[in-house]
């Protein structure tokens, strides 16, 4: 049974007695905590988000020791710690990893989400699986489990129904919408990399956790000024709509401004990491011997699905 974690005053007043501290009265518990929440708080920013020119706040000031470093690099494939960040597109926040340091807002770099499924090989850094993926033919991806569907039964069961509501609330609301893509296997979103050049598509996705659609507005024409204003009225509904278990969908980039304008995701806070802490801490657990509980999280999938892929 897992259970909340404590508070800032908690977590104080547990430290004064174990440190046997006699001045524990509310207002210095009170002040130590409020000073440990902003420390906290601060740590956590600085590496979160992008600064004003739209560029990530890379962790390159955090200190970790070789064994944390190693810890990342063997359970997550993360030659190069400095360049992780928080990203700052869901209200959650999701530890990432470029593999190249983004140097402009316009600028092109694979992103990867720290923790998710892939076609990654356990010891593979991420530099490498893309090396590998760039030089394999499209046909290496070829089988059973290149797999890409548009229907809504094969989302994650928690998603979809609420996924099918949506739909339709938007369609009263006056939307004319159709799904092109729900569920999408790892190696089919290598596939699509390869067959992009490396430049089309992440090895890390929502897709392939069931907790993803793509959704094209009127004739999916962006070229049509009204399709390319129904479909921003879309995107700014879609992020304002809260399911019945008060959670939101998430779209990539800006309202009017993406390099994947059909993609709409219900993220899960179970899902990924929010600090470089936590990928460590999982890592390190994950990595101990006869430990079961794997490095990366498992997709809630329905069942012909996981079948599929275990074939």
């Amino acid at each position: 049974m897992s259970h909340p974690k404590p508070g800032p005053i908690l977590a104080t007043l547990a430290l004064f007695a174990i440190s046997g501290c006699t001045d524990a009265n509310p207002r210095n518990i009170a002040r130590i905590a409020a000073d440990t929440a902003t420390s906290d708080s601060l740590r956590a920013l600085a590496y979160e988000g992008v600064n004003n020119r739209r560029i990530p706040n890379y962790a390159t000031a955090i200190n970790l020791s070789s064994d944390d470093a190693r810890v990342l690099r063997v359970a997550y494939g993360i030659e190069d710690p400095h360049r992780l960040y928080v990203s700052d597109s869901t209200e959650e926040g999701l530890l990432k990893y470029d593999t190249q340091v983004k140097r402009c807002a316009d600028c092109y770099v694979n992103s990867y989400r720290v923790g998710y499924v892939s076609i990654r090989r356990v010891g593979e850094s991420w530099e490498q699986a893309e090396r590998r993926v760039r030089r394999a033919r499209a046909r290496a991806f070829s089988g059973s489990r290149n797999w890409e569907s548009k229907s809504l039964s094969d989302l994650d069961p928690d998603v979809r129904i609420l996924a099918s509501r949506m739909l339709l609330d938007a369609r009263s609301a006056g939307f004319n919408l159709r799904v092109i893509a729900t569920y999408r296997s790892p190696i089919r979103e290598a596939f699509l990399m390869a067959k992009g050049g490396g430049r089309t598509h992440t090895l890390t996705s929502n897709h392939s956790y069931g907790r993803a659609l793509d959704i094209v507005v009127d004739d999916g024409r962006l070229s049509h000024a009204r399709t390319r204003r129904d479909w921003i009225s879309f995107r700014r509904w879609v992020t304002h709509y809260r399911t019945p278990t008060d959670e939101s969908f998430r779209i990539l980039g800006k309202l009017d401004e993406t390099w994947d304008w059909p993609h709409v995701e219900l993220p899960s806070s179970e899902i990924g990491f929010s600090t470089i802490e936590k990928a460590v801490r999982r890592g390190r657990a994950c990595l101990m011997q006869g430990a079961t509980a794997p490095c990366n999280f498992q997709p809630h999938l329905p069942a012909h699905i996981s079948r599929e892929l275990i074939q």
